[in-house]
């Protein structure tokens, strides 16, 4: 049976790999950190010293959005196992000195346990997945390809490009992406108006509030913030310097006085990319190695990541097949 790598356990890569197992490739999907997830994270709160400890909060992407028919079926699965909802399709928009209406898109989806669990129940029984597995070098040529030397069939890179560039010699010049300092913040109790979400316009210190405790569903009187690119492109080696500028724009944007009892801060180094390309992946290196991720199928979003790494897994058992 040909033998599959794919390198990142975000959705991108989690959609590729249970496409290869789909297609009956031998799958290994390896992770450098301890959870699969991805810019899809959920982090438990611990040690806060509030009635929220051990409580999931998503710290990662905010949520997802659903059109394409194949996305819609595997999204529809979720909902009707109760793992993803339905959100809601308004938020507020603001400017630096308030809260200034409600704006209407498409429905935005949740989940209750949390945006990684969406990504977790994804994954396919069959893959093999090895966590705090460090990859150093993907090379391909027309017979195969290969991680850190080791021979395999095929490899998908599924993550984001500047970090795909520095695996995979030859790698497409990977654009320009915007880094986000995330602050959580748990509050004694919600003062702030009924809202699910802010985009904050204009704001040189934030660009967006979600209401965790409205987006899970639970009434936690939790928010996460959005740094603005160019304040977190400042503050990356440290991020805890960001949060008395977040947590007083936080307090001008929504009319409250009241102080977070326990706050947070994480960074996304690679948060969003500019711009996407249209194209579902790349195949590189001989055919064998593939890219994939939200930078691809008319990216960012969560949505064009799965359908870019679904799309890179069929395409790669195909090639397998046919050579086999």
């Amino acid at each position: 049976m040909p033998h599959a790598i794919v390198v990142g356990a975000g959705i991108s890569g989690v959609a590729c790999a249970s496409a290869l197992a789909e297609g009956g490739i031998d799958v290994t999907l390896r992770e450098r950190g301890r959870a699969v997830g991805g810019r899809m994270a959920s982090r438990t709160m611990r040690d806060t010293g509030t009635a929220n400890d051990g409580r999931v909060v998503d710290i990662g992407a905010s949520y997802f959005t659903v059109s394409d028919p194949e996305f819609v079926s595997c999204i529809g699965g979720l909902v009707d196992q109760g793992i993803a909802r339905p959100w809601t399709d308004a938020f507020h928009v603001a400017s630096p000195q308030g809260i200034e209406g409600v704006r209407s898109g498409p429905m935005r989806y949740a989940a209750n346990g949390g945006l990684r669990s969406v990504v977790a129940s994804l994954l396919h029984p069959a893959v093999t997945v090895v966590f705090a597995s460090e990859v150093g070098e993907v090379t391909g040529d027309p017979r195969g390809a290969a991680v850190d030397g080791e021979r395999v069939d095929a490899v998908a890179v599924c993550m984001p490009q500047p970090q795909a560039a520095r695996l995979l010699a030859g790698a497409p010049a990977p654009g320009t992406w915007e880094p986000v300092i995330v602050v959580t913040c748990a509050f004694d109790e919600r003062t702030w108006p009924l809202l699910d979400g802010v985009f904050v316009n204009d704001d040189a210190v934030i660009t967006w509030i979600a209401d965790d405790g409205m987006r899970r569903g639970d009434d936690a009187p939790v928010l996460v913030v959005h740094v603005h690119p160019v304040l977190s492109a400042r503050h990356l080696d440290d991020p805890t310097a960001v949060i008395p500028a977040a947590i007083a724009a936080v307090q001008r944007v929504l009319g409250i006085r009241d102080l977070p009892s326990w706050v947070e801060a994480h960074r996304w180094t690679y948060a969003k990319p500019l711009a996407g390309s249209d194209e579902p992946f790349l195949l590189h290196g001989g055919g064998f190695v593939g890219l994939a991720g939200d930078a691809w199928s008319g990216g960012p979003r969560v949505e064009a990541a799965w359908l870019s790494g679904h799309r890179l897994g069929k395409a790669l058992a195909t090639r397998l097949a046919m050579s086999d």
